[in-house]
């Protein structure tokens, strides 16, 4: 008890100083002013990005780093506590938020991208020679190429859309194309086989022929001897 006291008389103390200085340095606070005005600023960007990704593309973080976005917020609000800004907490608070926070947040965002895109990315492979022009295909696989690193999400290459969004267009174009198509699971199997160049001419089915034919692909085919 006796010490939570004294602690708290510590404390009080060191904010009285603190706003005496800081009437004596009138630039000084100023530019305390500007460097916590900037880190607000930055996390702000932060929460607002993860919280666009979370209802865009169904982003979800870790427990720990939930846990380390709390606790920033919590220092930011104390490093201002006493009516000025604290520097020796903005400090500490910056150095969390750019070695810990922002690393971790870039670490699962990796994990989450190359997950979320494998499935696409497989189907684009698949399906890419069969529908759309090459231009569109290569922009599906450009947008979902932007997407891949964290600090860039917010970016707006194009002026209008941000990575993100492009990234979760990119997704939701190749779940359109294989629907349009309509495949059956044995024209779905043979087309993989092409595609990883395994097919065999007894992979052929009349299905397959009439489902070729149907479609005016008959030149998207071709017959090669193993090398």
């Amino acid at each position: 008890m006796l010490m939570d006291s004294l602690t708290q008389s510590i404390k009080k103390m060191k904010q009285m100083d603190m706003v005496e200085n800081a009437g004596l340095d009138a630039e000084k606070k100023a530019k305390n002013d500007a460097d916590y005005r900037t880190v607000v600023e930055d996390f702000f960007n932060t929460v607002s990005k993860l919280r666009q990704a979370v209802e865009t593309i169904d982003y979800t973080i870790t427990c720990d780093t939930t846990q380390g976005l709390e606790e920033c917020m919590d220092k930011l609000d104390e490093a201002v506590a006493a009516g000025i800004v604290d520097t020796d907490i903005l400090t500490a608070v910056r150095q969390k938020i750019s070695r810990k926070v922002n690393l971790d947040l870039t670490r699962e965002w990796k994990v989450f991208y190359q997950k979320k895109t494998k499935s696409s990315l497989s189907k684009l492979d698949t399906l890419g020679n069969l529908v759309g022009s090459p231009g569109m295909i290569a922009s599906i696989r450009e947008n979902i190429s932007g997407g891949s690193e964290w600090a860039g999400l917010s970016l707006c290459d194009d002026g209008a859309h941000t990575r993100l969004s492009l990234l979760k267009t990119a997704i939701d174009k190749i779940d359109e194309l294989e629907k349009d198509l309509n495949l059956s699971d044995e024209i779905k199997a043979f087309i993989v086989k092409v595609t990883n160049k395994r097919a065999r001419i007894t992979d052929i089915s009349p299905a397959i022929i009439e489902w070729i034919q149907k479609e005016s692909l008959d030149d998207k085919f071709v017959i090669n001897f193993r090398s």
